[in-house]
């Protein structure tokens, strides 16, 4: 969550005036007794009026930092750059994802349907729980994680779809894509190691 709080308060400090006084505007209208802070009232009632109900409650302890039991400015705004741009959940635990998360290849190929994302754990525990037959309703074999997904699309692949790079028209796995796939898997596997190193 760290990430995302700074992630949305660089957002703000580089955006323009116009977007400073727009997420301003935001704080206020959940901030409906002008207290200068948005507690768990204001937060369910905004949940509820925009349709976002679904949310679990726990999300309002995730944003608030300092545990005071409200949220301010940037708590809140942390909360909005969520939304617009990390709004996944686990397709298994419902957890929201936002931080590192796996996707299955196949869906995310798909413009024809939802991606099928699942937090750290719940991929983790995917062979055990088809092993006994639950959460049988997705059949797909590859997933890659967020990152992975995104250094894949970029490696060497273009605009090709990344369904195509890891099977064959005939549906099984096509030894040249899948050893090219695992080339560009080992490369970003690399550069991210050395990066950490230095």
């Amino acid at each position: 969550m760290d990430e995302l709080r700074q992630a949305a308060s660089a957002y703000y400090n580089n955006g323009s005036p116009e977007i400073q006084q727009l997420a301003w505007s935001f704080f206020q209208s959940m901030d409906t007794n002008c207290d200068g802070q948005v507690d768990w009232n204001e937060f369910s009632a905004f949940l509820y009026q925009t349709g976002n109900q679904w949310i679990s409650p726990s999300f309002f302890n995730d944003l608030d930092r300092n545990h005071d039991g409200a949220l301010d400015f940037m708590e809140v705004l942390t909360f909005y750059y969520i939304i617009k741009t990390r709004c996944f959940w686990c397709s298994v635990c419902g957890l929201c994802l936002t931080g590192l998360y796996f996707t299955c290849v196949e869906c995310f190929d798909n413009v024809n349907c939802n991606t099928y994302d699942l937090c750290p754990g719940c991929y983790e525990t995917k062979p055990e729980r088809q092993r006994y037959n639950q959460q049988s309703d997705h059949h797909h074999t590859y997933f890659m994680d967020n990152h992975m997904l995104l250094r894949s699309k970029r490696g060497g692949y273009g605009s090709a779809n990344l369904n195509m790079a890891l099977a064959s028209p005939g549906g099984g796995p096509g030894p040249t894509r899948m050893r090219q796939t695992m080339k560009a898997l080992d490369t970003a596997v690399n550069v991210a190691t050395l990066c950490s190193i230095m």
